[in-house]
């Protein structure tokens, strides 16, 4: 409890100090991140896509002296029922194609439809079911929506809205360098973004730690880097010197940027004083016969900086 208070109070200040009122501060984890943005008008609309990537559990308002009331959420379902469309006839015995046939729209979900087409029916409206394939649409379909609503009473003027989602992750990459006289260890941050949109980022945080956060979606895959992968020019922000607190590892980005849709991102990290020792390494189980083979080569590197799990 006491590291999320001081965590949300360095969000605080470090979204304050920004000069876009709509900042976007976002906390990276191995698995999923957090999404943290000053309230905007009520309720908070999210797309279809939007929704099938964040936990609806974790949608929670953030503020001092704030108490939440209520919270509701609904799906709005649009639908082209009573919409005119056209229909796909199957093919018929004498016939060797399909034919397209203006009908009404009575139910999508059944695929119910309503037809009036004095060449098929006369004077007569038919009612019959069709699969969802054969409908045509005369309007490009939209998806169903997402609502999240507040009720709550503050004394503060600044509230933030926080959710959690599987989209966006990070892991630590390594890539070492043995030379005769030195060794170097680069360490780079590969961030992925998962979504089909990209992600424009105020200000993050990675985090680094044996925690691992569970979540009921989808998990934390490695992607191969150089798929997609885009390395970050000078341009762009590093990330700093890495700050320890309860065995939380934090590493912010403190520029603005934006993660394109489905895309890796390298961002340099720091750069340690390493030292590598070279070994061999037997490895011999107890047995009452002998055994013969090769020494392993092997090496134990030690760090004057904190080195997370990573490839």
């Amino acid at each position: 409890m006491l590291l999320r208070i001081l965590i949300f109070l360095i969000c605080i200040f470090l979204l304050v100090k920004s000069d876009n009122n709509q900042s976007c501060f976002v906390r990276i984890y191995s698995n999923q991140a957090e999404i943290i943005q000053p309230l905007g008008k009520l309720p908070l609309e999210f797309t279809s896509e939007e929704w099938s990537s964040i936990r609806p559990d974790s949608i929670t308002l953030l503020g001092e002296d704030l108490n939440i009331t209520s919270q509701t959420i609904k799906e709005k379902q649009n639908s082209f029922n009573g919409a005119e469309i056209y229909i796909r006839s199957p093919v018929s015995i004498d016939k060797t194609s399909s034919i397209i046939i203006k009908a009404t729209l009575i139910d999508l979900n059944q695929g119910l439809v309503k037809v009036e087409d004095d060449s098929i029916s006369g004077k007569e409206v038919l009612y019959f079911t069709v699969s969802q394939q054969d409908i045509l649409y005369k309007e490009e379909p939209f998806d169903s929506t997402f609502s999240v609503d507040f009720t709550y009473t503050t004394s503060s003027s600044e509230v933030f809205v926080s959710y959690l989602q599987w989209s966006l992750n990070w892991q630590t990459q390594y890539k070492l360098n043995l030379y005769n006289d030195r060794s170097d260890l680069i360490v780079m941050a590969n961030i992925r973004n998962d979504r089909k949109s990209s992600v424009s980022v105020d200000q993050a945080e990675l985090l680094s730690s044996d925690i691992t956060l569970r979540t009921q979606y989808q998990p934390y895959n490695y992607y191969d880097p150089w798929r997609n992968m885009q390395i970050m020019s000078n341009s762009v922000p590093n990330i700093g010197q890495g700050q320890e607190l309860m065995d939380v590892h934090v590493f912010a980005i403190k520029k603005p940027f934006v993660l394109d849709a489905q895309t890796n991102y390298l961002l340099p990290m720091f750069q340690p004083d390493i030292t590598v020792e070279r070994y061999a390494s037997i490895s011999k189980a107890f047995s009452v016969t002998s055994t013969s083979g090769k020494a392993q080569r092997s090496y134990r590197l030690k760090s004057n900086q904190y080195l997370s799990n990573g490839k």
